[in-house]
């Protein structure tokens, strides 16, 4: 790594546990060199916004996307999050990596761990260990 990377941090944060484990990923890949872009700290209140800062929240996001060099994206649960899901996929059709976080066991059917078209747009790893070697290899990071 020759420069400060950015890496978009995708994840559900609908609980207080999901939010505390996104910081909690956030800590190792800072200190390991990156720059995290974490939607949570954008404003990320459902709660009190409209239908404009919705949209300006979107475009936000998006724009943060653009100029990731690659995607980490929190898969557990029994399926990813929608909004995961989505980020995932426009991250894949624009040529950013994707690197799926999957620490839950569970398995969907015998072989996968999560959704078929998210595992084969997607790198996955099952601890945050994995992920930062992974993100240090040179070919998951877009230049």
């Amino acid at each position: 790594m020759t420069s400060l990377q950015q890496v978009y941090l995708a994840g559900p944060l609908f609980s207080e546990a999901e939010k505390r484990y996104n910081l909690y990923l956030r800590d190792p890949l800072t200190g390991s060199g990156f720059m995290v872009y974490l939607p949570q700290e954008q404003g990320e209140d459902t709660r009190h916004r409209n239908l404009e800062e919705d949209r300006q929240l979107f475009l936000h996001h998006r724009e943060a996307l653009d100029r990731s060099h690659c995607i980490i994206a929190v898969c557990d649960g029994t399926d990813t999050d929608s909004g995961t899901a989505w980020e995932m996929g426009y991250a894949h059709a624009q040529g950013i990596p994707v690197i799926a976080l999957r620490t839950d066991v569970r398995m969907l059917g015998h072989a996968r761990r999560i959704n078929l078209m998210l595992e084969q747009s997607a790198s996955i790893v099952t601890t945050h260990e994995e992920l930062i070697v992974l993100l240090k290899a040179e070919n998951n990071i877009r230049r």
